[in-house]
């Protein structure tokens, strides 16, 4: 039997958990960074170790609240698996296998985690073993379980973003984020303190991340440069492209990341590395905007969504007036 402190170790030997380690964290703009050096602004994330985070902070939470062993392994395999799924290069290209191939991180979430795929039935063995219920496991993952831990996976602030946007934060700049993000969720099993003002800051923290950072000019460019190679050269990919690395993308697809290259140096003329026939492809630009409601106070946990809200807006643009922006 798997239990405990076996339950992640056992999931983490998987190979598709390993594969996450080759998959960046933000995508495309990953690049800006030349991956030296161990500080967070120095070098690039990728999703094992946003997944590992996350289902450290379910343990958090777990531990502060003091659930039962069963809540506790079923929290932490959830965490865990809920981004096992992402394809190279992350949500950059994902838009584009969408439209393709159908296909996009959740859906292959939902495969792996389940075994209904060619990778193998390892993960529903190991929850097995472990006495984990998977559709407990899915519904989790999938924002829909309306147990004693759902709120922490389904409202506006959870757990996968307050330890995403703080990895963001990370990646930006040497200081560091407004709070360490393990001590929101102490404070919000508490409800101690001024959780409110937390809750406000990260929203706004959040709201600059995705604003002046991977929605800003490089964020959106170097986006935009992938989406319309995948797009011209499609022929040249396939459903299981999906499951590769970003190594074994990087080798079949070098001009990509060649791009990649240029942009992360600093060029000012990115054009020059672009294709003439790319520039009047039409590419959606996606922006995401965070607000607080302020006559909605924070005093319960439905109130979460009623004062942290989002709006969402698509305009379309050429490749190249999107390249006017990286200038």
């Amino acid at each position: 039997m798997i239990f405990g402190r076996t339950l992640v170790p056992a999931l983490l030997s998987l190979k598709r958990l390993k594969r996450l380690s080759g998959i960046g964290f933000l995508g495309a703009i990953d690049y800006l960074r030349h991956g030296t050096g161990r500080a967070g602004h120095r070098r690039r994330h990728n999703r094992l170790e946003h997944s590992v985070g996350v289902a450290w902070l379910a343990d958090v939470f777990a531990e502060e609240a003091q659930l039962s062993n069963d809540r506790r392994r079923l929290f932490i395999a959830a965490a865990l698996l809920h981004d096992v799924g992402h394809g190279p290069l992350s949500h950059t290209l994902e838009p584009v296998f969408s439209e393709e191939f159908g296909i996009d991180h959740h859906t292959m979430t939902r495969q792996i985690v389940t075994g209904d795929n060619a990778l193998g039935t390892d993960i529903p063995e190991i929850l097995a073993d472990a006495g984990i219920d998977l559709e407990e496991v899915l519904a989790l993952i999938e924002g829909v379980h309306d147990g004693d831990v759902g709120y922490l996976v389904s409202g506006q602030i959870n757990l996968d973003t307050l330890e995403g946007i703080s990895r963001c934060r990370a990646f930006v700049a040497r200081r560091p984020a407004y709070e360490m993000p393990e001590h929101i969720v102490r404070r919000w099993v508490r409800a101690d303190g001024d959780l409110q003002s937390g809750f406000d800051a990260f929203w706004a923290l959040k709201q600059d991340i995705y604003n002046l950072f991977i929605g800003a000019s490089r964020g959106a460019v170097l986006d935009a440069v992938a989406q319309t190679y995948m797009r011209v050269n499609i022929s040249s990919f396939d459903v299981d492209d999906f499951l590769v690395s970003e190594t074994s993308l990087r080798k079949r697809h070098p001009q990509l990341f060649c791009i990649f290259r240029a942009a992360g140096s600093n060029e000012t003329c990115l054009k020059e590395h672009i294709p003439a026939d790319w520039l009047k492809k039409d590419i959606c630009v996606k922006r995401r905007d965070f607000f607080i409601e302020e006559d909605a106070n924070l005093n319960a946990r439905a109130s979460i969504n009623e004062r942290y809200r989002q709006t969402k807006s698509v305009t379309m643009h050429t490749l190249a007036d999107i390249l006017e922006w990286y200038k």
